[in-house]
């Protein structure tokens, strides 16, 4: 099962796509090696420690260099990691992607003065469509009120979202997922109720967008 989560920064989009890793582990039978969401700028690191030696975590030290690149800089460097995620998501039968091109187009144009041109996301959206065409877009919501209530309690470290954008932002994530070439597409929305009852909510919508391999593995999981 592959899974692209997409929403306003503070709608939960990370957190779920930790508990859908789990229930991919648990009900499905399969493997999320990592929950890709190092397109949110300055964490652009996470890897798997096989890839290098490298330790996986920033340093505030580089995070704070990371949002001191120019936006030239910083173009670059997220076009190439996107560019890179978008043809590692079909070697992969089960995935979990948070933001892809779709963040990165609308935070790069509102806060870090870089703009993406359609041309440039519809051909991230043929890539992901030619080569996994069953692969679902989850537009994470949560309303104008608790994202600001969300900020207040539980502010990110070089959170991008301001207060005062928040409505702006949600309708920049409403056109850019209307105008996506993906088919498979669901909407959670997280103002109410528990990770759990959002878990819930998630499996009933995905289950039409399953594919024959992942129903039968979960027929060989519930066996077991």
């Amino acid at each position: 099962m592959r899974v692209i989560l997409l929403g306003c920064e503070y709608s939960g989009t990370t957190t779920l796509g930790f508990r859908i890793q789990e229930w991919v582990h648990e009900v499905i039978g399969g493997h999320v090696n990592l929950v890709h969401d190092h397109f949110k700028i300055p964490y652009t690191f996470g890897h798997d420690p096989e890839y290098s030696t490298t330790p996986v975590e920033a340093t505030p030290d580089e995070l704070e260099a990371y949002m001191k690149l120019s936006p030239r800089q910083m173009e670059a460097l997220q076009r190439h990691n996107i560019a890179y995620h978008v043809a590692a998501i079909p070697g992969m039968d089960d995935k979990v992607v948070i933001g892809l091109h779709w963040e990165d187009t609308i935070y790069g144009d509102i806060y870090f003065n870089y703009s993406r041109k359609r041309g440039y996301v519809q051909a991230m959206d043929r890539k992901l469509l030619d080569a996994v065409p069953d692969i679902v877009l989850c537009h994470v919501k949560a309303s104008p009120e608790v994202i600001r209530q969300r900020m207040i309690e539980n502010p990110h470290p070089y959170g991008v979202l301001e207060e005062s954008d928040i409505e702006m932002v949600q309708a920049r994530f409403e056109e850019e997922i209307s105008y996506s070439l993906l088919r498979h597409k669901i909407t959670l929305d997280t103002s109410v109720g528990t990770i759990e009852e959002t878990m819930a909510e998630f499996v009933q919508q995905i289950e039409p967008h399953l594919t024959d391999t992942d129903r039968m593995r979960i027929v060989l999981q519930g066996a077991k």
